[in-house]
């Protein structure tokens, strides 16, 4: 089978996978909505509405917004309540109306409706289809249910707890529960830490004749995990502010950002090894690998974080114990690979 078309059948597998998860997924916008809402169509006068909101008021759950449809019940526009209450009753819906709505799909995770809501300041959000019939709004309460909601699972997952919140947080659950919710993660971070211990145990030898490197192991990979955690925080934000932001200028900035802070960081440990340890040698090693790292570090985090995102997986599990391991793994492989191919080269040109 040609490898163009093995490669189309992948991609339209992947495409199914993504619609099914879609359809399935419990946390989407449709579910939080409610159809208690004030729709008017555009010859509707401002006279007419406000009749509406005098005699009707206690059976709409939110009146912050009146929004527009036309006769196939389709969102045209929105107007907010102060608008209406400054208008004359004489003027037309449809010229006092906004006319791009800012709306979001019945299939959209819910994470991206507080997401708006924050961006653009909004007491509610519209939920429309696929061809924009309005389906009803997500009120500001829910918008801040849905918001703690959120910021409580990001927190777990970030530590590498994926488990249901209410279970996490009530006493009531069962200590064995909890254990099997937290042991993957660490169980993981256990796996990370032996491969980790299995590459520095190689260079036994080397770290026997340089025992100094040793010393600033905990350092280099601290920095490294700090400026990850950095980068993937930022993007994660960003992804969510600005989702269709510009790959390539954000990645080339993040470069940008990481080598600059690696500069700092590798001068002022240069600095420390060479006047507090008096090895100018390996001061110029140890600021290579922290330079390095750092850049590296900082593109791979942001990157990662994007790949889950496009993948439709929440990108704050790239903030968890896996991108942790691999950032002390590939950390210590290249502290050791600069160290061992400078310190040759210090030695190859001393003869």
């Amino acid at each position: 089978m040609p490898t163009s078309k093995i490669n189309s059948i992948v991609i339209s597998q992947i495409k199914n996978m993504k619609i099914d998860i879609l359809k399935n997924n419990p946390e989407k916008a449709k579910n939080h909505i409610t159809k208690k809402i004030l729709t008017v169509s555009p010859e509707n006068n401002v006279g007419y509405i406000k009749e509406i909101l005098t005699s009707k008021a206690k059976q709409f759950e939110t009146i912050g917004y009146v929004y527009v449809v036309d006769n196939t019940q389709k969102l045209v526009g929105v107007i907010s309540l102060k608008e209406i209450l400054q208008e004359s009753n004489e003027t037309f819906a449809e010229k006092l109306m906004i006319k791009n709505v800012i709306s979001i799909r019945e299939d959209t995770h819910q994470e991206k409706v507080v997401d708006l809501a924050l961006k653009y300041g909004f007491w509610s959000i519209p939920v429309v289809d696929n061809e924009n019939h309005l389906l009803g709004v997500i009120t500001h309460q829910t918008i801040l249910s849905i918001f703690h909601h959120e910021v409580r699972e990001d927190v777990l997952r970030s530590s590498g707890i994926h488990h249901k919140i209410k279970e996490i947080e009530s006493l009531q659950t069962p200590a064995s529960r909890l254990v099997k919710a937290r042991l993957p993660s660490l169980f993981i971070g256990l796996l990370g830490g032996l491969v980790a211990a299995a590459i520095i145990s190689n260079f036994e030898s080397f770290l026997n004749k340089y025992i100094i490197l040793a010393s600033f192991i905990p350092v280099i990979v601290y920095l490294s995990d700090a400026v990850g955690t950095q980068s993937q925080t930022l993007v994660i934000r960003m992804i969510a502010l600005e989702p269709n932001f510009s790959l390539r200028r954000y990645m080339l900035r993040e470069i940008k950002i990481g080598s600059l802070l690696g500069l700092i960081f590798a001068v002022s440990i240069f600095a420390a090894v060479s006047f507090g340890w008096g090895h100018l040698d390996l001061g110029i090693v140890i600021g290579s690998s922290i330079f390095l790292s750092m850049i590296f570090q900082t593109f791979f985090s942001a990157y990662v974080s994007i790949i889950f995102d496009k993948f439709g997986i929440d990108p704050a599990t790239a903030t968890g114990p896996i991108a942790t391991i691999i950032s002390d793994i590939t950390t210590i492989v290249v502290y050791f690979g600069i160290a061992i191919f400078l310190l040759h080269y210090f030695e190859t040109i001393s003869l």
